[in-house]
């Protein structure tokens, strides 16, 4: 008598499935397929507060923020190697005082590196590579610099710190608190716009499929222009929605309450970034002085 399924071989010896060709289970069948190793996203990330304590999160942002408008301002005038070297240096002290990781750091896309390659050739054609290379040191220091306030200070302290500049603005009657609520809005509306704006793409890129390598030059325009109508059209729908929830619950109201009571309070780290900040301005000062 035959036994079953034992002339194709899926029965072995002691009558068990374990030796048949067809016994054996399929890779990735009988447990979790592998996972692929998530890869960091090409472009510019808005930054977001770290998750960890830092020691300039004690300080106050409006520290931070006058501080970083002096060294700013000084660098901007004063565009030299030796005032960015300076400004730079700072920057770098601070990152690793907050343990900044590397991979917090946009990485740019493929054209843009391209754009910056293709500028070096022309700049160096035209006998303008040192200041082009100094713009682009320029434009690098002030955005990180702008990164590290963003990476050490919750959105709801950076709203908070601009209602307190903007205060003596309420003597000419200004809504002050108004603003600073819409401020604070919009801040914590970024990261939505941009996922907004992420999957109107990835909505775009389906509908087309492969036609979008085909593309000509009007329409990739067209796409932009519907692309962009898009992008406005839910954001104003959805700031809309907010902006009802927001006065049926009388958000302004509760605003003005809990932000006129508020003190600033300063400590020694606020006093460290002071002294560092001008210490910083008297070495751009005495470069400017000595070269």
């Amino acid at each position: 008598m035959i036994e079953p399924h034992s002339a194709c071989g899926a029965t072995g010896p002691g009558g068990g499935a374990s030796e048949g060709r067809f016994s054996r289970t399929p890779p990735g069948l009988g447990e979790g397929a592998p996972r692929p190793k998530p890869r960091r996203s090409t472009g510019f990330t808005l930054p977001r507060p770290l998750p960890w304590a830092t020691p300039l999160s004690r300080a106050w942002p409006g520290t931070l923020i006058a501080c970083w408008t002096v060294l700013t301002t000084c660098v901007i005038l004063t565009p030299r190697w030796s005032t960015l070297a300076i400004v730079g240096g700072l920057i770098v002290v601070a990152s690793l005082i907050i343990r900044l990781p590397l991979s917090v750091a946009p990485r740019p896309p493929l054209w843009m590196i391209s754009g910056f390659i293709g500028g070096c050739i022309g700049a160096w054609l035209g006998d303008g590579l040192e200041l082009f290379l100094r713009v682009s040191t320029l434009a690098l220091v002030v955005l990180w610099g702008s990164g590290l306030i963003a990476w050490v200070t919750p959105t709801a302290a950076l709203a908070a710190t601009l209602r307190f500049f903007l205060t003596p603005l309420r003597l000419l009657g200004a809504p002050v608190d108004q603003w600073s609520l819409v401020m604070a809005s919009a801040l914590r509306g970024l990261p939505m716009l941009r996922d907004q704006a992420q999957a109107v793409l990835d909505t775009a890129k389906l509908r087309l499929g492969q036609d979008v390598a085909t593309l000509s030059l009007r329409g990739y325009a067209r796409l932009s222009v519907d692309v962009i109508t898009a992008i406005l059209s839910a954001t104003s729908r959805g700031a809309a929605e907010t902006g009802r929830a927001m006065s049926m619950r009388g958000a302004i109201e509760a605003h003005d309450g809990a932000g006129r009571g508020a003190r600033v309070r300063l400590g020694w780290v606020d006093a460290a970034v002071i002294a560092a900040s001008l210490l910083g301005v008297a070495g751009i000062v005495a470069c400017r002085l000595m070269l």
